[in-house]
């Protein structure tokens, strides 16, 4: 039988690695800062890391008595995996927003420079 810590993994992996590749793709083409890429790929990476280490750590809590909780049930890996695609749509949004907000002040800046020649003549 597969272990639900595994699905978990597999069912969040998709969303993470999109993120990473997203960020880089933002980087590449000049819509992200360095600093941006950075924070947000040690974000996505941190996500990754707890998904693959939270199996030995519930055992590991577990064995020293620090736990008496049941492993993962089949809601907790749905509502886990729903955090993480809420992140990503989340992350998605304030991405397209930031685009939306950068290009609106280009055409506020456009149309001022416009309108102030317009006076000028």
């Amino acid at each position: 039988m597969i272990s639900r810590y595994l699905i978990l993994f597999l069912l969040n992996l998709p969303f993470i690695l999109a993120a990473i590749l997203s960020q880089i793709t933002q980087y590449k083409l000049g819509k992200s800062t360095r600093k941006r890429l950075y924070v947000q790929m040690l974000l996505w990476l941190l996500i990754l890391v707890g998904l693959i280490t939270a199996e030995p750590f519930y055992n590991w809590l577990f064995a020293q008595g620090f736990t008496q909780s049941d492993p993962l049930s089949l809601f907790d890996v749905v509502q886990i995996t729903a955090i993480v695609v809420l992140f990503y749509i989340v992350n998605r949004a304030r991405l397209k927003l930031e685009f939306i907000e950068r290009r609106l002040n280009d055409l506020h800046q456009e149309l001022s420079i416009k309108l102030s020649e317009k006076k000028k003549s």
